[in-house]
């Protein structure tokens, strides 16, 4: 609402300064040799109140809308040409054409019935001054003269022809704005949609890590735990991969918003990715272990340079990890391994769990793309869902702001194998 009234009032400082240059050009204007000679004193006096009128109009505070107000100066304007018209001329006036503006002004900004009734009024002053007061004659032509009554019809005819034009115009507005006004509702619509869901995906999914920590943490303190030798170590290490796993979505959330803002910065420096994944994947073989699922890591034979973002690398690795645990079954694998070719290095990772449907591989990286599905595996069956479905989508994202690429193949039952790319360093 303030918005709106800072424009009307915009709008109306912008009529106020019209009437007053068309006021002053009006008045040049008159004083040029016309003929027949006008009412210059008529004139002046008609401008002058014309000039007030506007001023205390936009600083009288009614209670009516702008297109209401608009169309009652119109209707003044149509008068005051009426008068100017009559001291210059008449139905030959060279003035007729003053009474375009109003009319084309409500046909623009009003609806269609105010344009019906300005151009009535209008044709009422055009076919009035033609009929009720004598006109001068005016031969253009040797031995024509032009009769006054189709002199008016003429002018009521263009006042109707530009009228009309200009409600055409005011439609196609309208009709734009219409569709514009939608599809902002729709993007609005669209967005609360997407903050629902994203309000209720994260307090899903923190819940998870959080109601965990409390639990171990409440078993910790109850006293019960030191009658198990051992249990306090293993709890405790719960609890502490539980918060690693909520720091971790946090930092996924963070990397997101800047994402999306464009103020996410890269660091990129050259560094041994092999060195670098045999380091960070030990405590991600601790987590396959304890699922009993066998973990290999395989580097190239030698060393392997590439120019990257260590750290969006290793949130990259952790998301492709973290999917793999958790989509593979006990007693299951996975690998991870390094190779170069043609300037870049290619970091995969792969695991024999439950595989990914056709359907949502063509979707796998769309953000908050969710799917439960199930598929049998010997005797168990094994419930694969999509987490949050920001991870895949900030791995790919992260992937290709490091001018990389990133690609899946999968076959549901089959395991899934993920590959990513970064540049080699240019010692490499």
């Amino acid at each position: 609402m303030g918005e709106q009234a800072t424009t009307f009032k915009r709008i109306e400082r912008i009529i106020e300064l019209s009437a007053g240059l068309i006021v002053v050009s009006g008045l040049i204007i008159i004083n040029l040799p016309i003929i027949p000679t006008p009412n210059k004193t008529v004139v002046c006096i008609a401008a002058v109140s014309v000039a007030v009128f506007v001023f205390v109009w936009h600083k009288l505070k009614i209670s009516i809308s702008l297109m209401n107000k608009n169309f009652v100066e119109s209707i003044v304007y149509l008068a005051t040409i009426a008068i100017i018209v009559h001291v210059t001329g008449g139905a030959r006036s060279y003035f007729n054409f003053l009474y375009l503006l109003p009319n084309l002004s409500v046909s623009t900004t009003s609806t269609r019935w105010y344009t019906v009734t300005a151009w009535f009024i209008t044709s009422v002053f055009i076919f009035g001054e033609a009929l009720l007061f004598p006109q001068p004659s005016i031969s253009i032509i040797s031995g024509f003269v032009s009769p006054p009554l189709s002199l008016a019809v003429l002018n009521v005819w263009a006042v109707g022809l530009v009228t009309t034009y200009g409600r055409f115009l005011a439609r196609e507005v309208e009709t734009a704005q219409i569709a514009a006004t939608e599809a902002t509702l729709e993007k609005e619509k669209a967005i609360n949609k997407l903050k629902d869901e994203f309000l209720f995906i994260i307090s899903h999914e923190l819940r998870g890590p959080i109601t965990a920590i409390r639990g171990y943490l409440e078993l910790f303190l109850s006293g019960e735990i030191v009658k198990k030798e051992g249990e306090a170590k293993n709890l405790a290490s719960a609890a502490f991969r539980q918060s690693d796993r909520l720091n971790e979505l946090i930092f996924e959330l963070l990397d997101l918003s800047r994402l999306e803002v464009g103020k996410l910065k890269l660091s990129p420096e050259n560094f041994d990715i092999n060195k670098y994944l045999d380091e960070l994947l030990n405590k991600e073989k601790e987590r396959a272990k304890e699922k009993k699922i066998e973990f290999t890591f395989k580097p190239t034979s030698s060393a392997l340079s590439v120019r990257a973002d260590k750290e969006r690398v290793r949130e990259t690795i952790l998301i492709l990890i973290d999917n793999a645990i958790k989509y593979t079954g006990e007693f299951g694998k996975i690998w991870v391994w390094t190779q170069s070719t043609d300037k870049k290095a290619y970091i995969s990772v792969a695991d024999s769990g439950v595989g990914i449907s056709e359907e949502d591989l063509s979707h796998l990286f769309d953000r908050f793309y969710r799917s439960v599905s199930t598929h049998s595996v010997g005797s168990t069956e094994e419930k694969k869902e999509k987490s949050i479905g920001l991870g895949l989508f900030l791995a790919k994202s992260l992937i290709e702001k490091m001018n990389g690429e990133i690609f899946v193949e999968s076959k549901l039952g089959k395991g899934s194998k993920f590959t990513f790319t970064v540049p080699l360093s240019a010692s490499s």
